[in-house]
């Protein structure tokens, strides 16, 4: 019975881990990923030294809004409470 909780904690928390990503993080930019990367360079070279540091600094603020979200913590926290069921009910 510890072991039927435990799963359906780790399932129901790693969709709750993907809708979060979905959500906080990359949202769903990767449906129009070039356009959005060639507007934010509009205003500058378009050299490939600065196409990347425009690339990076996307990618570091979705991962700064993942870190943010409340629901990315509650998911790591239902994994981490999944595991330990699990380990405490197979002994």
């Amino acid at each position: 019975m510890m072991q039927s909780i435990s799963d359906k904690l780790f399932m129901g928390s790693l969709i709750l881990l993907m809708i979060s990503i979905v959500v906080s993080g990359i949202g769903f930019q990767f449906v129009n990923w070039r356009t959005q990367v060639t507007d934010e360079l509009d205003g500058e070279t378009q050299e490939s030294g600065s196409r990347k540091k425009a690339v990076l600094d996307r990618q570091d603020k979705s991962l700064g809004r993942v870190l943010r979200s409340y629901l990315f913590w509650i998911a790591i926290a239902g994994i981490l409470i999944s595991i330990a069921l699990s380990w405490f009910s197979s002994k």
